[in-house]
């Protein structure tokens, strides 16, 4: 009717009518894709939880001989080692890391070392690695206990003539 009244001519008419009927969709239309997509921004915006062992831990470590059973023919040297060397007290600092890789330091009896290691799951695994010859490089096992770990130190000197054991008990630093 709008097309008589003003004169236009029946193609103009029909283009007129198909963009009218484009625009006019019913209210109850589904919803498009855009919700969704939001709420996947809005997730990907939201913090993500830090795991329980990301921060720093400290802890200390008494140093002790790890007897060494010497069979016929090994090493006298081992049972000429009466521990008093390299044994005492230590304190350990670890910095972890989101991904659960590990970083940190260690001084004391078993002399200086540069800590570095992940944990996985319960479990802290860390390498020391002396950063002098006096040193001795040791492995750092310990699982998770509170929001804290608990493991043992076995560690040698570079000739394995010496050899130490030690409990360490690491608790969660407070930020």
């Amino acid at each position: 009717m709008l097309c008589a009244l003003r004169k236009l001519t029946w193609p103009t008419c029909v283009a007129l009518s198909l963009c009218a009927a484009c625009k006019a969709q019913p209210s109850d239309a589904p919803p498009t894709a855009a919700a969704p997509a939001s709420a996947a921004v809005a997730a990907l915006a939201a913090p993500k939880a830090r795991p329980w062992f990301s921060g720093g831990f400290s802890g200390t470590y008494e140093a002790k001989l790890a007897p060494v059973e010497v069979p016929a023919g090994g090493l006298r040297e081992w049972k000429s080692d009466d521990g008093t060397l390299l044994s005492g007290p230590g304190k350990l600092t670890l910095q972890v890391d989101d991904e659960g890789l590990v970083d940190g330091s260690s001084e004391g009896a078993l002399g200086a070392d540069h800590a570095s290691g992940k944990v996985e799951d319960d479990t802290l695994r860390v390498l020391l690695a002396p950063t002098d010859a006096s040193g001795l490089r040791g492995v750092l096992v310990a699982t998770r206990d509170g929001d804290g770990f608990k493991g043992s130190i076995q560690a040698s000197s570079s000739d394995s003539l010496r050899v130490r054991r030690a409990t360490v008990e690491l608790k969660k630093q407070v930020n």
